[in-house]
């Protein structure tokens, strides 16, 4: 839930006609078109305008309400969801401005490093320009009056962010050993035991016999029976602390066991295999993208020390606003106009910044567990598909894998001066 949520919290807003439709809070408002004059934000002496801001909040608006609409959520009503004291647009475009920053703070010390972007990385930038311009949604671009210089300059700021953060992690040990990210695999039935205690002991020994005997373990052996769930996992040492789990790293591929846990009721637990070998390569990628993360914020917390202060005016920030979707379902009406999903790979893919896909989990950098909003974007810019993303798309730890069921192991008004170090953490 809270990864759907991190994902939610990156797309959608409030659609704008080009050219003549005026967004506003309180007395204030700016027409569309003076967007790339109007300042939102300063780091030090630069100048962020809100034609910049304004897009990337959009594209994370449509990205989101896209995805969300597709799986059945109700984004009507989405933007208003509690996360903790903000709601998910306050969480969302707080995030926008965290990646803003971060961008920023990158850049900044490419020239300190004499980091640049050469004849390479500038010809992948301009074929991403060109074919990001050509995919985005129409509604997008209604909503941004995007042009064909600031999207260039998006992804330069991108790529040139990616080559820092390269730079950042070029000495990561990626050595990780087979005993360090040991998977397995196990299957095992719940049955609780409710008010027959000794019924439900009786039928996990029945069961465990069955599998003895040869029959798979699956759902279908156990359709039958209203207190039972079955239920796979795959997991290492150190994933689970509970019954469930600790039994699970005593047995051997094959082996089948039954263990009581208190709330619960009785496991049968089967080892499908005790060393699920792509698993713990899966495991060991993880472990080294955790070590990237953590070598990456420690080097970039100390980059933050130098530099200047962050600055965002709420109240033209305030503009910007979630109040109407604007992703609509395709339908045959709007198929004619271009297929909707592949023009949002292709956004998600060539024109997202450095920060845009990871700015919500950066915002929780201040407690060691997420990346910086640079490194998920931190791959060669431009790469082969002409996208400026990351390879690392998500460095998140995901020990437990596709584990199911109980028991399972596992102040607007003001501007408001932070400095960039701030503007990491949780707000």
């Amino acid at each position: 839930m809270n990864r759907i949520m991190k994902k939610l919290a990156l797309s959608l807003t409030a659609v704008l006609t080009a050219g003549g439709v005026l967004a506003g809070c309180g007395s204030s408002q700016v027409a569309l078109e003076d967007y790339p004059t109007t300042v939102v934000a300063t780091f030090g002496d630069t100048n962020i305008y809100l034609d910049e801001a304004n897009y990337l909040a959009r594209t994370e608006q449509y990205n989101s309400e896209m995805y969300y609409s597709m799986i059945g959520y109700d984004i009507s009503t989405m933007w208003d969801t509690e996360l903790g004291s903000k709601t998910l647009e306050a969480y969302t475009k707080e995030s926008v401005m965290t990646a803003i920053c971060q961008t920023l703070v990158l850049d900044a010390k490419a020239e300190d490093l004499g980091i640049s972007l050469d004849e390479e990385d500038q010809a992948k930038v301009e074929e991403a320009v060109s074919g990001s311009m050509e995919e985005i949604p129409r509604v997008v671009k209604d909503a941004t009056n995007i042009t064909e210089e600031l999207l260039t300059e998006i992804i330069t700021k991108n790529a040139l962010a990616n080559k820092v953060y390269a730079y950042a992690v070029q000495d990561v040990d990626t050595e990780v050993s087979d005993e360090e990210a040991a998977q397995r695999t196990i299957s095992y039935i719940l049955v609780t035991d409710g008010d027959d205690a000794d019924a439900a002991a009786e039928l996990a020994e029945e069961l465990k016999t069955r599998v003895e005997d040869g029959e798979t373990m699956s759902e279908d052996m156990v359709a039958d029976y209203d207190n039972c769930t079955y239920s796979q996992t795959t997991y290492g040492e150190g994933d689970y602390d509970n019954t469930l789990g600790d039994f699970g790293l005593t047995l051997e591929t094959g082996e089948v066991g039954t263990v009581y846990e208190d709330g619960y009721g009785w496991y049968v637990v089967y080892c499908d295999t005790d060393f699920d070998e792509e698993a713990t390569e899966a495991e060991k990628d993880q472990i080294v993208e955790t070590r990237r993360t953590e070598l990456f914020q420690s080097t970039y917390d100390e980059w933050l020390k130098d530099m200047p202060e962050f600055e965002v005016d709420e109240d033209v920030w305030d503009l910007v606003s979630f109040d109407d979707n604007l992703y609509v379902a395709e339908t045959e009406s709007t198929e004619a106009s271009g297929d909707t999903t592949a023009a949002v790979d292709e956004t998600e893919s060539g024109t997202e910044t450095a920060a845009e896909d990871t700015a919500a989990d950066t915002t929780a950098a201040s407690d060691g567990s997420e990346s910086s909003a640079a490194e998920d974007t931190s791959a060669e810019s431009g790469a082969s598909d002409s996208s400026t993303e990351t390879s690392a798309e998500n460095t998140t730890a995901a020990s437990g894998g596709s584990e199911s069921s109980a028991g399972d192991p596992a102040s607007a008004g003001e501007s408001e001066t932070v400095t960039a170090a701030e503007t990491t953490a949780a707000q």
